[in-house]
């Protein structure tokens, strides 16, 4: 369940994030926009409009721009006259008075003719046009609609002014490209001019008009610009953001348009059939125009291109549509991938198969995604937001492998503290490195002094007292007996039935071994007698407890199968603490120590009571007790 909930939230943050962190995330927008703008483009010659571009070729054999009066005005003649062309669109502004204005200005003033106006929408306080341009086109507007404002600042002299105009003012995003265009531009009051593309278009259409209104239906725009008739149908429509901006249908490559080189059009070379009946887009390309910007098809496109792309989808009445709950189709997209990733993490959890889930995962999830992206785009014309599909799987692999090295850590820690409470620190520290058990022996000879204590009576104990009751006095006699132990630094070696084995000097050195040990000792047998008012609550008598003390060399170390195995000690130490842990009733002492144990102790603080054949051994041996 905890899986399932870290990717929801990495689900809910994929989504959020670009809406939360602009900065961030908008030139990651712009390079997945980008990408799927360049899978999209699906190679088709454009026919139906022709760029006649004053090129190298034009400027090189009619001269530098701007070309006199009566040659634009031959070029504009020729195409409607001669080639019988259904309209111009004039990419360009004639700002200046010249000679001739009026040979030019009765060409601009043809219903075939649509002219260009710039506008500031940066609010950068250039100077606006001291003159009226033509009757805008009728738009209505729904309430809270958006509008793009601007003041016109560029566009034809007022003698050279057409009857119709539209805008040529893109919109440059934070890399300098053009990726959006407002196909409507409100100056002062309701004076909205659509894009030239836009005016162009309406131009074949009689008395048109605009609707700006909400988008219907969940996946449509937000807001939609339909071109209407005086009679109110719609002939096109378009869909717009948030802001009112209308995303450049980039579907074209290069080499699809249909270009003509404006010197060949005014000495009459091209095949009447490719201009008769079309619209033409009059602009320049030439470098010394610098009508250059950068699109998501390359850094270097004329700046005539996002027009006609947008007249060209006009036509179609395709336009690719960015829903308004596109952050909820990216959720409900990105929702299979994210239970099936539960899902394997789930039902795959050995090592190598994580080490293979993730990654698999990860990249089929982005593959996937994107594809299912391009084929929204390509069969319904949807533009589903590509951040989230980026995001999210890394974003959730994170939080997965997050809460996995938590519980691993946790389980480790877990895994430690119980091998701590079987075995000394320092093995369970090294069992815990290594990370598996070796059968191979691992022990190793040193001296050690032993220790082992056992409860006088415990077997007659046993018998005349409920189990419940010995538990309760077991846990007890051996938490204190252990802590003893730990304290003064010994390693507990294990727990045999009523009594406790432990050693020093291993694993870790510890010079001071014996002394510990009988310090220890000594605190066993207080805890012990701290234990009567225990004992009495209880209804048992006190405590009584015999404890053997030898120093001597030992093996220590991993002993036991491939099945099971524990740390020990084996050798001869071991064999005489426990025998004369065994002599401690016999000679009415609580501690008893070897004499090798003794030496150790520099024979301070104990004192001789004897020498006693001990089973097992040949020669007898001396035992001490201590002088307390």
């Amino acid at each position: 369940m905890l899986r399932f909930c870290l990717l929801g939230v990495a689900l809910c943050a994929a989504l959020i994030a670009p809406s939360a962190l602009p900065g961030l995330f908008t030139p990651v927008d712009h390079a997945l926009n980008d990408w799927r703008v360049r899978f999209s483009v699906r190679p088709h010659v454009e026919s139906r409009i022709v760029i006649v571009d004053v090129d190298e070729h034009s400027l090189a054999e009619q001269g530098a721009w701007p070309w006199p009066r009566e040659t634009l005005a031959r070029l504009m003649q020729t195409l409607i006259d001669d080639y019988q062309v259904a309209g111009i669109a004039v990419d360009m502004v004639f700002p200046e008075k010249r000679p001739n204005d009026r040979v030019l200005a009765d060409q601009l003033q043809r219903p075939e003719v649509t002219g260009a106006v710039v506008f500031d929408l940066e609010q950068r306080n250039l100077a606006a046009l001291k003159f009226v341009l033509p009757p805008a086109m009728p738009v209505r507007m729904e309430e809270g609609a958006p509008q793009v404002p601007g003041v016109p600042v560029v566009t034809n002299h007022a003698s050279l002014m057409p009857t119709r105009v539209g805008h040529i003012t893109p919109i440059f995003d934070s890399d300098g490209a053009v990726r959006r265009l407002p196909p409507l531009v409100c100056g002062v009051g309701s004076d909205c001019r659509p894009s030239l593309a836009l005016a162009a278009y309406a131009s074949m259409v009689d008395k048109p008009q605009l609707n700006l209104h909400r988008g219907r239906g969940w996946l449509s725009a937000p807001w939609e610009l339909s071109l209407e008739t005086d009679d109110g149908a719609a002939m096109v429509t378009l869909p717009l953001n948030e802001d009112g901006s209308l995303v450049v249908p980039y579907r074209h490559s290069r080499q699809d348009w249909t270009s003509v080189s404006a010197v060949d059009v005014l000495n009459r070379k091209p095949d009447p059939a490719v201009l008769k009946g079309v619209i033409v887009l009059l602009g320049g390309t030439a470098l010394g125009l610098s009508d250059v910007i950068a699109t998501p098809l390359g850094p270097v496109a004329a700046g005539l291109e996002p027009h006609v792309e947008i007249l060209s989808a006009l036509l179609d009445n395709d336009f690719p549509v960015l829903p308004k709950s596109g952050t909820l189709i990216a959720g409900l997209l990105l929702l299979p991938f994210a239970l099936l990733l539960g899902w394997l993490v789930r039902h795959y959890d050995k090592p190598l198969q994580r080490a293979a889930v993730f990654p698999t995962w990860l990249f089929g999830t982005w593959v996937g995604s994107a594809l299912i992206a391009l084929a929204a785009l390509h069969y319904a014309g949807i533009l589903l937001p590509l951040s989230p599909l980026l995001v999210f799987p890394p974003l959730a692999v994170l939080l997965i492998l997050s809460t996995e090295l938590y519980r691993t850590g946790r389980d480790r820690a877990g895994v430690f503290a119980l091998l701590s409470a079987y075995l000394p620190r320092s093995v369970a520290d090294r069992l815990s490195a290594y990370g598996q058990v070796h059968t191979t022996v691992d022990a190793s000879r040193r001296e050690i002094t032993v220790l082992f204590a056992d409860i006088h009576g415990f077997a007659g104990l046993s018998e005349s007292t409920s189990p419940e009751i010995v538990a309760r006095l077991m846990q007890r006699v051996f938490t204190e007996m252990a802590e003893a132990v730990v304290n003064h630094h010994g390693t507990i070696d294990k727990f045999i039935g009523d009594a406790i084995m432990a050693f020093w000097n291993a694993p870790d050195d510890d010079p001071l071994h014996a002394s510990r040990a009988l310090a220890a000792a000594v605190d066993i047998q207080k805890r012990m007698d701290a234990l009567t008012p225990f004992c009495e609550e209880l209804g048992l008598l006190p405590i009584k407890v015999g404890i053997g003390l030898e120093t001597g060399s030992a093996l220590v170390g991993n002993f036991g199968s491939a099945h099971r195995r524990t740390f020990t000690a084996l050798g001869e130490p071991v064999i005489l603490a426990s025998r004369l842990e065994g002599l401690t009733s016999m000679y009415k002492e609580q501690i008893l120590i070897g004499q090798t144990c003794a030496s150790a102790l520099g024979l301070q603080d104990v004192r001789v009571l004897g020498t006693v054949q001990i089973r097992g051994r040949i020669q007898p041996v001396t035992i001490y007790c201590t002088n307390s």
